[in-house]
């Protein structure tokens, strides 16, 4: 059993989203919409605005890197 494939799914779920691919072709104002939302996390997380952490975020690794520094 492939134990990869959720992580694969979400970070290929990530880049769909981040530049709006749908079923229907590009959708620019969902793409925006996406950025937004994921930037603003990223920013009340007080990190870079940019699409690494992003991807970071989506994929929890935000989270936990502060999770671990607050339990230290």
């Amino acid at each position: 059993m492939d134990t990869d494939r959720p992580f694969d799914d979400k970070a290929e779920q990530f880049d769909r989203l981040w530049d709006g691919i749908t079923p229907k072709g590009v959708n620019r104002t969902k793409a925006m919409k996406f950025r937004q939302y994921i930037l603003e996390h990223v920013r009340q997380m007080r990190r870079p605005l940019n699409r690494e952490n992003a991807r970071r975020y989506w994929m929890g690794e935000l989270q936990k890197e502060i999770a671990e520094r607050d339990n230290l």
